[in-house]
C-alpha cells in the first residue's frame, strides 16, 4: 500500500509587520496600534513633503489613536536596537515599528520616549520631521531632544543616552598617584558640606587608567593632576562640551577656548602645584602664534592681572621680559584703558626690583615707539607727563593699598553725562505701557516656533490693540496692524502655523465693536485715510465678523462704509468673500456681490450663481458684478441670462449687458443680433439693442441691419416685423 501524501500547505501568511499587536499581551494592543500609526506617518514624512495630505492624513490618524488611548499619566516607551519596550514587553521586531521608529530613535542615541497627553498634531509633524531628517546626526551635534525644544515641542520628551568621550590616563607615577591622593584628602572637607557640582554634563567624560590603580572615579580637578599639560587638558575640556578646536584638533588652539576653565582648575589645586602647572601653562600661551596670543591676553589674562587674580599675576610673570613687555603694552588697546594703567599692572606682578627696573625701560620704549610713529592716544602722552604722572601718583607703603588705579578713569558727571541720565529718566516716565507691551508681543511671536505659544501671546496683545482703538489712537492701531499683517505674510512660507496663529489674532480683534468704530472713522474725511489702511491690513481676517454683521438689520447701516473699503482692496479678501457667499442672506449677499465686483476675473461662476427668479434684488445686483469685472466670461454670463433666462432677469441682463466695456457691449449685441431665434424670441428686446447699437456703432453694423431686413414681411409677428422695419429704416 502506498504512503499517503502528506499535505503541504501552500498558503501565502502576513509577516509579522503586518499586525504587531498579536504578538503582545492584550493589554498593549491599543498602544501598538498607536505606534504602528505613529511608523507610518514617519515613513510618509520620507517621501512627501509635510503639507502634502498623505503626511496630514497619516498624522491625524496617528493623533485620534493616541487620543483613544485615554491615558492618565505620559506614555513611556524604552528603545532598543530592534524594538521598543512597554512594560519590559518587546514590541515592533520586524515591522514598520522597528523599521520607522526604533532604528531612527536608536540612531539618535534615544533611550526612552514620553509623551504627554496634551501632545498636538502639531507635535507628531514635527516630531516625524525631524526623526526622519536625512543625515542629521552627521551634520549637527545636537541632540534629538533640542531639536524638538527648537522647534517648540514640548509635549514629546526624548531622554538621550550620553555620548561620553574616552581619556586615557593610562599608568600614572607613584609620585602622582601621592599628589592626587594629597589634594582629595585637601578638598574633602570642601566637598562634603555640599553636593556634587558638574562643570560638564554628568557621564560624559570617561577616563581610563591602569586597572591596578584603585581609582573608582575622577573628578577634573584629579584629572589637572593627572594630565599635567594645561594645554591638553584644555584639549579634553573642549571634547567635552562637543566642540572641535578651532584648527581641527591641535591641543594649542583648544587652550585660547578653554583657557578660563583651565585657569579655573588649576587655582583649586595647593597653591605650590598650582604655581607649577602655571609656568606650564605660561609657556604654552607663549606657544602661540602671535595672533592669538594677544586675543588671549586682551580678553582674558590682562583682566585678570587688573582685577588681581592670581593667574594673571603667575603667567605673565613667566614671561620673559620682552614679551612682558608687549604684553603689557597691550593694556592700551583696551576698551577705556590708559597709560595710568601700566604702573598698576606692574604693581599686580610683584617683579622683583631689579627685574621691574629691567621691564621698565622696555615698555617706555615701546611707548616712546608708539609716540614717534603716530600711536598717541593724546597730547599728554606724546610729551610725557603720563609717565611723570604715574611716579607721582604710586604709593609704597608696604600695605595692600593701591590708588595709582584711580588716575585711570574719570568718575565725574559731565554736562552730556548728566543730560543724558536726565533724558533717560524722562524716557521711562513718557514710554507708551501698551505699545511696549504690543512692540514685546510681535517680537516674541516672530521668533516662537510654537503656534500655541504664539496664540497665548497675541491673545493678550488683542486686548491692548482694542485698548487702543477704544482711545481712538487710530495711528498706533494702524501701525500695529499692519506689523500684524506682514508678519503673517512673512511666516506663511517657513511657519504656516505660527502665521495661521497671527491671523487668528487678527479675525478676533475684528469683533463688532473694533468694526462699529471703523465705520464711524471712515464716515469722517480725516479719518478715513486710517480707516482703509486698516482695513487693508486686516484683509481676509475682517470678512467673517463684516459678513455677520450685514445680516443684522441694525448693524447694517452703520458697517456700510466698510463695503467701500472692502472693494479697495477686494482682490485680498475676495477668497474669503466668495467663500461664504452661499450661505448669505439676501441683505449681506447683495453687498458681497458688490464687493467681489471689484475683485477681477476668477469669481465669475460664484457670482453667477446668484442670479435667481426669486430675488430680484440679488439677481440685479449680481449682474452688475458681472458687469464690472467685464471679462469674456462675465459677458457670456450675462448674454445667455439675456438669451436664455427667466423673463424677470432679462431686464437687469439687458442692463448689465450695457455695462460692460463698450467694445465688449457691441460685440456681444452684433453677435445677439446676428442670431434670427434670438429676434424671433425676444424681439421687443432686439429692437431696444438694435436701436441702441445702431446709435453708437458705424458702417461695420450694416451687415447686420442688412440680415434683419427681411424680418419686416413677418405679418403673423408684428413684433418681429417692426424690428424689420426698425433695421431698414436704420440702414437708409
Amino acid at each position: 500500500m502506498a504512503n499517503p501524501v502528506e499535505s503541504v500547505d501552500y498558503r501565502v501568511r502576513r509577516t509579522a509587520d503586518k499586525n504587531a499587536a498579536g504578538a503582545v499581551p492584550a493589554r498593549h494592543a491599543a498602544v501598538v496600534d498607536f505606534l504602528q500609526l505613529l511608523g507610518r506617518a514617519a515613513r510618509q514624512f520620507h517621501t512627501y513633503p509635510a503639507a502634502s495630505p498623505l503626511c496630514t492624513d497619516a498624522i491625524d490618524a496617528c493623533h485620534r489613536a493616541f487620543m483613544t488611548l485615554g491615558l492618565d499619566q505620559p506614555l513611556v516607551f524604552r528603545v532598543a536596537p530592534r524594538e521598543l519596550l512597554l512594560d519590559d514587553d518587546a514590541v515592533g521586531r520586524g515591522t514598520i515599528i522597528e523599521q520607522e521608529l526604533s532604528r531612527p530613535l536608536h540612531g539618535a542615541r534615544v533611550a526612552s520616549l514620553e509623551i504627554d497627553r496634551a501632545v498636538s498634531t502639531r507635535d507628531w509633524s514635527q516630531f516625524c520631521g525631524i526623526l526622519t531628517a536625512p543625515a542629521r546626526a552627521s551634520q549637527s551635534k545636537a541632540t534629538l531632544a533640542e531639536l524638538l525644544l527648537d522647534a517648540g515641542v514640548g509635549a514629546i520628551v526624548p531622554r538621550v543616552t550620553p555620548r561620553p568621550e574616552l581619556f586615557e590616563i593610562g599608568a600614572p607615577a607613584p609620585a602622582v598617584q601621592t599628589l592626587v591622593e594629597r589634594e582629595r584628602s585637601r578638598q574633602r572637607p570642601l566637598g562634603a558640606a555640599s553636593a556634587a557640582q558638574h562643570l560638564y554634563p554628568a557621564d560624559k567624560g570617561w577616563a581610563r587608567v591602569d586597572p591596578a590603580i584603585g581609582y573608582e572615579s575622577i573628578s577634573l580637578v584629579d584629572l589637572a593632576v593627572l594630565v599635567n599639560d594645561p594645554a591638553e587638558l584644555a584639549a579634553m575640556l573642549t571634547r567635552l562640551t562637543d566642540e572641535e578646536p578651532a584648527d581641527g584638533g591641535s591641543t594649542v588652539a583648544a587652550l585660547e577656548q578653554r583657557y578660563s576653565d583651565v585657569v579655573m582648575l588649576i587655582g583649586a589645586l595647593d597653591p605650590r602645584l598650582g604655581r607649577m602647572l602655571y609656568s606650564k601653562l605660561a609657556r604654552a600661551v607663549l606657544n602661540l602664534d602671535s595672533d592669538r596670543r594677544r586675543a588671549l591676553l586682551r580678553r582674558a589674562i590682562l583682566p585678570d592681572l587688573l582685577d588681581g587674580r592670581r593667574d594673571g599675576e603667575v603667567v605673565l610673570g613667566e614671561f620673559p621680559d620682552v614679551d612682558l613687555a608687549d604684553a603689557l603694552c597691550l593694556l592700551l588697546d583696551l576698551e577705556a584703558a590708559a597709560p595710568e594703567l601700566l604702573p598698576v599692572a606692574l604693581d599686580r606682578l610683584r617683579l622683583a626690583p631689579e627685574r621691574r627696573d629691567a621691564v621698565v625701560p622696555l615698555i617706555q620704549a615701546k611707548l616712546e615707539g608708539r609716540v614717534s610713529s603716530g600711536e598717541a592716544a593724546d597730547r599728554w602722552s606724546a610729551s610725557g607727563l603720563d609717565r611723570h604722572a604715574g611716579a607721582l601718583t604710586r604709593v609704597e607703603t608696604g600695605t595692600a593699598k593701591n590708588f595709582s588705579e584711580f588716575a585711570a578713569f574719570d568718575l565725574s558727571l559731565t554736562e552730556h553725562a548728566a543730560a543724558a541720565l536726565a533724558n533717560v529718566r524722562e524716557a521711562i516716565v513718557t514710554t507708551d505701557r501698551i505699545d511696549a507691551q504690543l512692540t514685546c508681543a510681535l517680537g516674541l511671536a516672530r521668533i516662537e516656533p510654537n503656534p500655541s505659544v504664539v496664540s497665548s501671546i497675541l491673545s493678550r496683545a488683542v486686548i491692548a490693540l482694542q485698548t487702543l482703538t477704544r482711545e481712538q489712537r487710530w495711528q498706533d492701531v494702524t501701525r500695529t496692524v499692519a506689523r500684524l499683517g506682514d508678519l503673517a505674510s512673512e511666516l506663511t512660507a517657513s511657519r504656516p502655523d505660527v502665521a495661521k496663529a497671527v491671523r487668528d489674532a487678527l479675525t478676533r480683534f475684528c469683533d463688532r465693536d473694533t468694526l462699529v468704530r471703523l465705520a464711524q472713522l471712515a464716515a469722517s474725511e480725516p479719518g478715513r485715510t486710517y480707516a482703509s489702511a486698516i482695513v487693508a491690513a486686516l484683509g481676509p481676517s475682517i470678512v467673517p465678523t463684516w459678513l455677520t454683521l450685514l445680516d443684522v438689520p441694525a448693524d447694517r447701516a452703520r458697517i456700510r462704509p466698510i463695503a467701500s473699503m472692502l472693494s479697495d482692496c477686494a482682490r485680498h479678501v475676495a477668497p474669503a468673500v466668495a467663500e461664504r457667499l452661499p450661505v448669505l442672506a439676501s441683505d449681506a449677499a447683495r453687498t458681497a456681490l458688490t464687493v467681489l465686483g471689484f475683485a477681477g476675473a476668477g469669481y465669475e461662476s460664484a457670482i453667477a450663481q446668484h442670479v435667481v427668479a426669486s430675488d430680484e434684488p440679488r439677481t440685479r445686483e449680481a449682474l452688475r458684478a458681472l458687469a464690472r469685472i467685464g471679462s469674456a466670461k462675465a459677458a457670456a454670463l450675462i448674454v445667455a441670462q439675456l438669451e436664455h433666462g427667466p423673463a424677470v432677469v432679462q431686464p437687469a441682463a439687458e442692463e448689465a449687458l450695457w455695462r460692460l466695456p463698450a467694445a465688449t457691449a457691441l460685440a456681444r449685441t452684433r453677435e445677439l443680433l446676428g442670431r434670427r431665434e434670438f429676434v424671433t424670441r425676444h424681439p421687443h428686446a432686439a429692437a431696444r439693442l438694435l436701436e441702441r447699437a445702431a446709435q453708437n456703432s458705424g458702417d461695420d453694423f450694416d451687415p447686420v441691419l442688412e440680415n434683419l431686413m427681411s424680418l419686416r414681411f413677418h405679418f403673423w409677428s408684428p413684433a418681429v416685423a417692426r424690428v424689420g422695419s426698425k433695421a431698414r429704416n436704420l440702414l437708409q
